[in-house]
């Protein structure tokens, strides 16, 4: 008889657009974003540490570990200004806002942070504190071709 195995959620994820990105950074919960070239590809070394406190979390949501390629990513300013570079940048965004930047694959220090920054739970956080979630959803309202009153009023009838 075959033991069945729980199927595990991924340890990273691939981001290959900004629009991508941007949705993923305008959600709850600490996002660690590593940037690489891609003639070099994402850090490997640094994985078994992501793998291991990835598992010891019970929500999915409260901790995301983000590959992105700096040569396909502009909505970071600091992955356009590290293209061309060998070693990785590690950004640490919590709730849509960056809390550090480690450049290099330092992981005791990445460790640290992640452990320090990643809540029990996604749902402390506040997305009406989260700049790239408004941002994003200004701009979601003004394509729409709402005003500001609109969207407040529909926010009003919602409640």
């Amino acid at each position: 008889m075959a033991m069945q195995m729980a199927l595990l959620p991924p340890v990273q994820y691939n981001i290959d657009s900004d629009v991508e990105l941007e949705a993923k950074l305008a959600s709850k919960g600490l996002k660690v974003v590593e940037i690489f070239s891609e003639w070099c590809g994402p850090c490997k070394s640094v994985l078994p540490t992501f793998r291991r406190i990835r598992l010891d979390r019970d929500d999915e949501n409260a901790l995301l570990f983000l590959t992105v390629p700096a040569e396909k990513c502009n909505f970071l300013e600091a992955a356009k200004e590290h293209r061309g570079k060998s070693e990785p940048l590690f950004l640490l965004y919590r709730n849509g806002q960056l809390k550090v930047r480690i450049e290099g694959a330092n992981t005791p220090a990445l460790n640290q942070q992640v452990l320090l920054l990643t809540p029990a739970n996604a749902d402390v956080d506040d997305l009406e504190e989260n700049p790239i979630y408004l941002a994003k959803q200004e701009r979601e309202r003004i394509a729409r071709g709402e005003t500001v009153k609109d969207a407040k009023s529909n926010k009003k009838g919602k409640k």
